[in-house]
């Protein structure tokens, strides 16, 4: 007996008892692999355990009932693809209320913006501010264009050149 027709008579016990033919070829291989011993009992007392179990029938509309599940999920997965996207379901009432709030407190935002903007708002700002804002005498901007034609002085290089560290 070799190691394949052991594993075939291991699953041959798990269906029926062992004839004494089987038996003794099962034993005389245990003789000689001692090592599969216990892996025998093992076997042994877990499909004695199970043929111990008593036996369930099942219902004659068993499969047809599996059969109706099936489908039915499958139908239940198609609505729901045609559906909108799964993100965009509202699957609570505080969700919903959440994003009514939301869309609430943007738009009042909004519009109190938009009445900051009015001209009214504009010229009272400019009436605080003014008064503020020092304007130069029209003396000082009486040769404004001879100076702004002059161009940028050049760079003093010996005032650089006293501000650099020594080497």
């Amino acid at each position: 007996m070799n190691a394949n027709q052991f594993e075939e008579l291991l699953a041959l016990r798990w269906k029926r008892r062992l004839n004494e033919a089987e038996q003794r070829q099962v034993d005389a291989w245990l003789a000689g692999h001692p090592e599969e011993r216990a892996r025998w009992e093992a076997e042994v007392s877990a499909s004695r355990a199970c043929q111990s179990l008593p036996t369930l029938s099942a219902p004659s509309n068993f499969m047809a009932r599996v059969w109706q599940q099936i489908e039915q999920e499958e139908r239940r997965e198609a609505i729901l693809a045609t559906r909108w996207p799964g993100w965009f379901r509202w699957p609570s009432l505080a969700q919903q209320f959440a994003v009514l709030v939301l869309v609430f407190a943007l738009t009042a935002m909004l519009l109190g913006q938009r009445r900051a903007r009015t001209p009214a708002h504009l010229a009272r700002s400019v009436e605080q501010v003014a008064p503020l804002a020092r304007v130069p005498d029209l003396a000082l901007l009486k040769d404004f264009e001879a100076i702004s034609r002059l161009g940028q002085p050049g760079a003093d290089l010996e005032l650089l050149a006293a501000f650099e560290p020594p080497r």
